[in-house]
């Protein structure tokens, strides 16, 4: 997203994932976080599908060596 501001955001820690589908029919997924307990929220496809690229990244940032671009 263009002009995504990050300096303002609440870290948490993750400790377990699960999703879930709610009694009316939407889909979530529930973040037990270390910080604030457990969390949910809503997904579809093109959720999903978002979350699954940015993880990837996310990984990737992980495995590179500090310092190296």
């Amino acid at each position: 997203m263009p002009g995504f501001e990050t300096s303002n955001w609440t870290a948490v820690t993750v400790r377990q994932s699960q999703a879930f589908r709610r009694p009316d029919g939407r889909v979530s997924i529930g973040l037990w976080t270390q910080e604030i307990g457990p969390i949910a929220f809503e997904v579809d496809q093109q959720a999903i599908d978002v979350l699954r690229k940015n993880l990837q990244d996310a990984e990737r940032l992980l495995h590179r060596q500090v310092g190296h671009a």
